[in-house]
């Protein structure tokens, strides 16, 4: 049988190296020697050997888990959802599936570690492919983009026909007679018992309406009535009879017959001053049972938007003609503004019966006297006013 090669030999080593003594001898005394054989240091090889393996492991794991923690430099956008009721694991499958990060599993073991989760439910913003942990994380932990919105105005005074034919040219997934009956089935607090008339409490004011809302009639119209809810309670419409007390004499003021008066002040103020004025004027008429005469609810009447009314204009047969009937008209003519339903709370003082449009930027001149009202009136037709 052939001779076997000592493993040392092989390794260029000697094999018959002998370790020193441990034992110290006299001083200048040369070292014992060993037996032959003795102290051989093969056998101490393979755990330094091995230690190197485990130490080489480690250093490759180490690497490849932060290359998975942080890949690298991130990549396009990527559009996210976390949908209602998904588990931090589900979220991170979904992160995986879509390249957002590169490891469901490690993502778990990150959020064990350093914490995180669960996210709430939502579109996110500011995701891309191929990030680090620690940055979705962090847009995960910020919560959703708020929902995106479709802007929505409406302006003061108008009526509402023409706020109907605005929400239809807004928002196109509505039809007209989804809208219709949506229109005739909400009832505001403030509404007289039995009425369908939603005039006057579509609050004037710009909207932002959820992308998810856009096909939902109810709930636009809800939101425009829930807005007319906040200012009429911040202003106290509720509370008009006794807010407007002996106002109209011996008539009493309900929360609603205020909104109507609102909504004569919104299409005859041009200015800010004269609010509360003309709600006087509108106030010392009712008390003394005469007729209104504004021209404003008679082009309501006729649905037109004009500048001049004609004399076959001005004796239109509708209960709307404050020209031919007393009091006030059945309903709002429009829907009024805050300032205008602060000003039908709270009138000015004073005897007024009268108003002439007195200058261009639409300063109103008062008086109680017929004579010089139409004094006034002459006058401002002179200067070109109307």
């Amino acid at each position: 049988m052939p001779e076997q090669p000592d493993p040392l030999e092989i390794l260029g080593l000697d094999p018959d190296a002998t370790a020193p003594d441990p034992t110290p001898g006299p001083a200048g005394a040369r070292p014992r020697h060993a037996a032959p054989g003795a102290g051989r240091r093969w056998y101490r090889r393979p755990p330094v050997i091995a230690l190197g393996l485990v130490l080489v492991v480690l250093i490759g794991a180490g690497w490849w888990l932060r290359t998975q923690i942080d890949p690298g430099s991130p990549g396009d956008p990527v559009a996210f959802t976390i949908a209602k009721g998904a588990t931090t694991s589900d979220v991170g499958r979904s992160l995986e599936q879509q390249g957002i990060i590169t490891s469901a599993t490690v993502f778990g073991w990150y959020l064990r570690v350093t914490g995180g989760g669960p996210f709430q439910a939502g579109e996110y913003d500011g995701l891309r492919r191929n990030s680090s942990m620690g940055s979705v994380v962090q847009v995960l932990e910020k919560g959703p983009a708020p929902p995106r919105t479709v802007s929505f105005l409406v302006r003061e005074g108008l009526w509402l026909s023409e706020t109907r034919a605005l929400i239809l040219e807004t928002f196109p997934e509505i039809t007209p007679t989804a809208l219709d009956g949506v229109l005739a089935s909400t009832h505001p607090s403030l509404q007289p018992a039995g009425s369908t008339n939603l005039e006057g409490f579509l609050f004037p004011a710009k909207y932002e309406v959820a992308q998810t809302d856009v096909g939902n009639a109810q709930k636009i119209v809800d939101q425009m009535i829930a807005a007319f809810d906040r200012v009429s309670a911040e202003e106290g419409l509720p509370s008009a009879s006794t807010k407007l007390a002996g106002a109209a004499g011996r008539v009493t003021v309900t929360p609603y017959q205020a909104l109507i008066v609102a909504s004569l002040i919104e299409s005859e103020a041009k200015v800010p001053e004269d609010r509360p004025k003309i709600a006087r004027v509108i106030y010392n008429r009712m008390a003394r049972g005469e007729m209104l005469g504004i021209d404003a609810s008679v082009l309501y009447a006729l649905q037109q938007r004009k500048s001049t009314l004609t004399n076959s204009d001005l004796r239109v047969d509708s209960p709307y003609n404050t020209r031919l009937r007393n009091g006030l008209p059945p309903t709002p003519i429009n829907s009024p503004g805050q300032e205008s339903i602060h000003a039908a709370l709270n009138p000015a003082d004073g005897d007024w019966l009268y108003y002439v449009l007195t200058d261009s930027d639409g300063h109103h001149y008062f008086t109680s006297s017929a004579a010089d009202f139409q004094r006034a009136v002459a006058d401002a037709k002179a200067r070109g006013i109307f």
